[in-house]
């Protein structure tokens, strides 16, 4: 059996702290999430799959327009017209209730409704069966875990899937993964956005969102393509992401002139190689340089200066959303006095009478104070290298170091 497993597509998700006139940006933002849609589906009848599994928060609320409605029909009436069905759960953002569509859902699409896990079960094209159990949502939150609820192993079918929508924290159906059904050929999950492999035998996976919408989600893989073959199986990242969120660090260690800092970050920034269509870069600079510090404060205007000269640059590619600034500062004690107090006391101390009181219970130690004499030279040689000593650990109201 071949098919495509999403989730957490959430259509109509706005797409956090990207604030722009440009013509373009707005336009890219509009159609991004359908697009995202539209890509899995020609992406499934590329690779001739028997199903495409959408494993929960299609939707971003479970209201969605009625052009949404219309249009998530209509894409999946495109995969009917191939013979290739749709299963589909509803999550937390999407939970189910029956009145908000508009629309009949398409022959081809069979639907998880209710909160009590349920098996359906699809014929392929070579004869195989499948059976699939899984659950959705009726409420933002479902707060006990489903995994007793999932039968056995259909020994009717050849393969059996898991769908689960959750994860462990108290509110989204908590589960450990430990937990799930060895038994099942694969564990279809859905809800952390964040795509990973919990393990291979049996295999289950988050595929994770299939488009980041904020800053955070920056390590998007896509969608997974699964094949398995009786014994065999193997699973393929596919990324059909349209925005890719990029975190980069940038560090300034000399002091430069501003026209220079503008070039470096701006030429540290074009210098990454972006492969899709839109990418939104977060940039983090770190400096040592006192000027460079100075200069950064002005942050604000710099990033709107940035913004224009990049995404021009860059054929309209590439937008650096935020500049952020990370003072990287010395270890030194900052102290409240100047240098001159401890050359006082350095001067104080080299006199052998005031040294040796302040190590008067070192030399009460009879085992220590044999090993312990000191001429006034060396009296005074310690005593400068310790002034020294704690001048470099400390910086003075004078601004020595």
């Amino acid at each position: 059996m071949k098919f495509i497993h999403t989730a957490d597509i959430h259509i109509d998700q706005p797409f956090s702290g990207i604030h722009s006139d440009h013509g373009d940006i707005k336009h890219l933002l509009k159609i991004s999430n359908q697009q995202i849609l539209t890509k899995i589906v020609d992406t499934c009848i590329e690779k001739k799959v028997d199903f495409l599994l959408v494993v929960g928060d299609t939707f971003h609320q479970n209201q969605p327009s009625i052009h949404t409605q219309k249009f998530v029909m209509e894409e999946f009436e495109r995969l009917g017209r191939e013979n290739i069905k749709v299963v589909m759960s509803f999550g937390n953002h999407d939970y189910y209730t029956e009145n908000r569509y508009w629309f009949e859902w398409p022959d081809n699409v069979i639907l998880f409704k209710k909160e009590e896990v349920q098996t359906k079960t699809l014929v392929l094209k070579n004869g195989d069966s499948v059976a699939i159990s899984g659950f959705s949502y009726e409420n933002k939150w479902i707060k006990e875990s489903k995994v007793q609820e999932f039968p056995k192993r259909s020994i009717d079918t050849t393969y059996h899937i898991g769908f689960y929508h959750g994860d462990d924290s108290p509110q989204y159906a908590p589960f450990n993964y430990g937990d799930l059904p060895t038994s099942y050929e694969y564990w279809a999950l859905g809800h952390i956005h964040k795509s990973s492999v919990l393990s291979d035998r049996p295999l289950i996976v988050y595929p994770g969102t299939p488009q980041g919408h904020t800053k955070k989600e920056y390590q998007v893989k896509g969608i997974v393509y699964v094949d398995i073959d009786r014994g065999s199986r193997e699973i393929e990242w596919l990324d059909i992401s349209n925005i890719r969120w990029h975190k980069k660090e940038f560090n300034i260690e000399e002091d430069l002139e501003r026209k220079e800092i503008l070039e470096r970050l701006e030429k540290h920034i074009l210098a990454q190689i972006y492969q899709h269509p839109f990418n939104v870069v977060s940039l983090n600079v770190t400096t040592t340089a006192d000027n460079a510090r100075e200069i950064l404060k002005e942050q604000e205007e710099i990033l709107l200066y940035l913004q224009d000269k990049i995404f021009k640059a860059s054929d309209n590619r590439c937008w650096l959303q935020s500049l952020s600034l990370s003072q990287v500062t010395s270890d030194k004690l900052i102290m409240g006095f100047e240098t001159t107090l401890i050359d006082d006391l350095g001067r104080v101390y080299q006199h052998k009478d005031n040294f040796e009181s302040v190590v008067a219970d070192l030399l009460n130690q009879p085992a220590i104070a044999s090993n312990l004499a000191w001429d006034t030279a060396e009296i005074e040689e310690l005593v400068t290298e310790s002034s020294q000593l704690i001048k470099d650990k400390m910086i003075f109201k004078n601004g020595e170091e």
